[in-house]
């Protein structure tokens, strides 16, 4: 990064009867759990969403009545899988070394953000510091401006994808390296690292973001420090059509050594705006260019004038715009890669650049954004999305201290998300009514064979009464994420936990479980808070198949796998009595013998594994 550029079920308390909760406890998340026609009582709550000065909530009243939604699931809803390895995270060369003495706590942390019968965690490293990175064996001397890439960095980055199984995406030196040299660190990188961990090079970083004048004030000490850094060729300007000879060019020096390894490009900052690059680039690089990458940021935290329409503030964080908005722009150029058969992933997402805006991009507004916003761009056809992270950033979901961890709301909005999807996740078509009064939303995803999640985000400032019709059988349970306001650094907590500089979790869990009435549920959702609603199928709907039709897959599938194995028989069969007839009758002396070595391995009886 340089600059700007619809699923669960919910319920009523466990134990016996509702238990009347003060304000402080509920702000708490203590007892998240209220039961009862909640809605009203928890608005009059104003601990719950109470802030200082310039709190977006404070100017209306602590006691709004709540707002009605209804949301509604058909039985035979249209679906969409949700990409295995969906959600990754993104982050500079640099931070590794700043987290090195705390590698365990990073692994956990990482750990979090895996989905449960999902696909590997995928970490990309490079960003800004990516045309700053030189592969350094030999630990020449550098200039200020550059990051020698050590033989120690690369053990740092081989333990974290042996203990967490992470998949990586480097981005390479395109700016002030040479396709020899960058090849040089790939060949490096793929010697050391686990096979196979490697899914992609990205090569670049927001080239369509290019300018010659700043990087000649970066590296301006470049004469300090030998022949090769006498001066980098740096190019008058990056256009698409320059992006993809370039491309090209590290494509054939990176195939020598890598050729089983996707190319990735071209990590636009503004795809929005710079419309034209990905149709130049995927015209130009067919057959080399693997992945489409590009990056988002919906607001920013350059812009110092607050009537500028990407200065970031808490509100247009919680807006549409920042979320299915931010989602529907992206759409074309979803498209243009998908008509090219590629898939898109953006390398970097979070909701504030330059290293975000305090006062936003650290609060609790983020954790009801992420969610929401990683939804959308399911739903829009993105392949996946890595959070960019920088170790020194206040918009980091996290950060790693000589005490432990930070976690930051945003984190708590990742593991929500997380905890939304699981094995075989499939996004649902739903219907959504409510008051435009409220801002909410709610997204469907069905996990595994019969469960149904249902996450529900309020980010308005009055409670959310929402009635679920859905193809369930059984109680709902929910989860909720809350926190003491809107504008909250910490004391957020999920499932009533919250995560401890340990990066484990600490407190009582409480969930909440809630019966059918009239074949609907009700689940009342906080003002800006979430609700994750977990419910098992009925049978027949979405997919689920009724007990007699698994019962029929079953039989098929026992069939044909008697049917396989013996087709597989036959054949053995078959091939031995041709052997048998071509044999010499010196041949037919050997088998035993080989056998007895092993090179012949005979039919197994019922007797058991040999």
């Amino acid at each position: 990064m340089r600059r700007a550029g619809t699923a669960g079920s919910a319920g009523a308390r466990t134990g016996p009867g509702p238990r009347r909760l003060n304000c402080r406890q509920l702000a708490l998340g203590a007892c998240a759990a209220a039961a009862l026609a909640g809605a009203v009582a928890l608005a009059g709550c104003g601990a719950i969403s109470a802030g200082g000065p310039g709190d977006p909530s404070a100017a209306s009243p602590p006691s709004l009545p709540a707002a009605g939604a209804q949301v509604s699931v058909s039985a035979d809803a249209p679906m969409m899988p949700v990409p295995r390895s969906f959600l990754g995270l993104s982050t500079e060369y640099w931070s590794l070394p700043a987290w090195s003495s705390h590698m365990a706590l990073l692994e956990r942390v990482l750990a979090l953000l895996r989905v449960p019968g999902g696909g590997p965690l995928v970490l990309r490293v490079g960003g800004d510091s990516a045309d700053h990175a030189f592969w350094d064996p030999d630990r020449a001397p550098m200039p200020l401006w550059a990051f020698a890439i050590a033989p120690r960095w690369l053990g740092q980055l081989r333990s974290l994808a042996l203990s967490d199984g992470a998949r990586l995406i480097l981005d390479l030196n395109l700016v002030t390296d040479t396709p020899a040299q960058a090849a040089a660190w790939a060949a490096a990188a793929e010697q050391a690292l686990p096979h196979r961990s490697i899914i992609a090079f990205e090569i670049g970083n927001e080239p369509d973001i290019y300018s010659r004048a700043d990087w000649l004030a970066i590296t301006a000490t470049r004469s300090l420090q030998g022949p090769r850094f006498a001066g980098p060729r740096l190019p008058a300007a990056i256009s698409p059509a320059r992006y993809a000879l370039d491309f090209l060019t590290y494509a054939r020096a990176l195939r020598r050594i890598a050729p089983s390894v996707e190319l990735a490009g071209p990590a636009l900052a503004d795809p929005v705006s710079h419309a034209r690059w990905l149709p130049t680039v995927l015209s130009m690089t067919h057959g080399a260019l693997g992945l489409v990458t590009i990056h988002r940021y919906p607001y920013s935290g350059c812009a110092a004038r607050a009537h500028s329409s990407t200065y970031a503030t808490i509100r247009r964080l919680l807006s549409p715009a920042a979320s299915t908005g931010m989602a529907d722009a992206l759409r074309r150029d979803v498209d243009v890669a998908h008509d090219a058969g590629l898939p898109l992933r953006m390398t970097e997402l979070n909701s504030v650049n330059c290293g975000g805006r305090p006062g936003v991009s650290d609060t609790f507004a983020t954790a009801l954004w992420a969610p929401d916003a990683l939804f959308a761009l399911a739903r829009a056809g993105v392949d996946g999305v890595n959070i960019h992270v920088r170790a020194d950033a206040v918009n980091a979901p996290f950060a790693i201290t000589p005490y432990g961890l930070a976690p930051r709301p945003l984190l708590y909005g990742l593991v929500l998300f997380t905890r939304a999807l699981g094995p075989d996740a499939r996004l649902v078509r739903l219907s959504s009514r409510h008051r435009r009064s409220l801002d909410f939303a709610a997204w469907a995803v069905r996990v595994g064979a019969n469960s149904l999640h249902l996450l529900l985000i309020d980010k308005s400032r009055r409670p959310a009464r929402v009635t679920l019709r859905l193809p369930a059988r059984g109680p709902l349970t929910v989860q909720r994420m809350l926190a003491p306001s809107i504008r909250s650094q910490t004391g957020v907590t999920l499932g009533g936990r919250s995560l401890g500089a340990d990066a484990q979790w600490h407190g009582r869990a409480v969930s909440e479980t809630i019966a059918a009435r009239r074949g609907s549920f009700t689940v009342d959702v906080l003002r800006q808070s979430a609700a994750l609603v977990s419910v098992s199928v009925r049978p027949g709907a979405l997919g689920v198949p009724t007990p007699a039709r698994a019962a029929h897959e079953r039989a098929a599938h026992k069939r044909a796998a008697h049917d396989q194995a013996a087709h597989e028989r036959a054949a053995h069969e078959r091939a031995a009595h041709e052997r048998a007839a071509t044999a010499t009758p010196s041949d037919r002396s050997r088998p035993r013998r080989l056998a007895l070595t092993g090179s012949l391995t005979a039919a197994p009886t019922d007797g058991g594994d040999r």
